[in-house]
């Protein structure tokens, strides 16, 4: 036998000492002797002279068969578990857009401003028929507004068509050279150029006072 061979003997005996696996007690003879070279050789043959070794069985701990639970889909074996996964996470609501609760009857400016009409707009004077001027041909109009005037409206007055007052806030206005004769007399409420309501027109004749 070589010494390569006795090493691998010397580990096997090792390993199955280790592995705990028992021999029998005849086969755990191992003989040992010394060669012409000096070199201690370790062989399962008998050699004479040689010294006899025996290799005690390491004892054997029984291993208890382990049962791995069945897998739940698949091949692949189910792993570990946490409970709080198994749970629904929460799920926070969307951001809200903050609302305004207007008291009932009212309404945002914009729509209030749309919806903001009038019940009468009217010349109260002068009135149809004969009208004295005054100096300068000048008379006095009186307007009637019915509700109040907004304030993003104004008053136009019309004399035959022509606007001699402009972009006015007032019910009573007075206006200049007038020539005498038939005269048609219109009031208007604007609004961005746009009007809203106009009056009945009112026909007069300006007379000249007399001397």
């Amino acid at each position: 036998m070589t010494t390569a061979w006795n090493r691998r003997l010397a580990r096997l005996a090792a390993l199955l000492a280790l592995s705990g696996v028992a021999l029998p007690l005849s086969a755990a003879k191992v003989y040992q002797y010394t060669n012409s070279a000096g070199e201690t050789v370790f062989t399962d043959e008998p050699v004479a002279g040689a010294k006899v070794l025996e290799i005690q069985s390491a004892p054997v701990i029984p291993m208890k068969p382990v049962e791995l639970p069945e897998p739940t889909s698949g091949n692949a074996p189910a792993g570990p578990t946490d409970e709080t996964t198994d749970q629904p996470r929460p799920v926070a609501p969307p951001p809200t857009t903050p609302t305004t609760t207007l008291p009932p009857g009212s309404m945002p400016d914009e729509a209030a401003e749309t919806s903001y009409s009038y019940d009468r707009l009217a010349i109260v004077e002068p009135v149809d028929g004969e009208v004295a001027s005054r100096m300068r041909g000048s008379i006095t109009i009186q307007l009637a507004i019915e509700p109040g005037l907004h304030s993003d409206d104004r008053v136009f007055i019309l004399v035959d068509g022509e606007p001699r007052v402009r972009d006015s806030s007032g019910q009573r206005h007075l206006i200049n050279g007038i020539t005498p004769g038939v005269h048609e007399l219109v009031a208007q409420i604007r609004r961005d150029g746009e009007v809203r309501i106009q009056s009945a027109p009112v026909r007069f004749t300006l007379v000249l006072p007399t001397q």
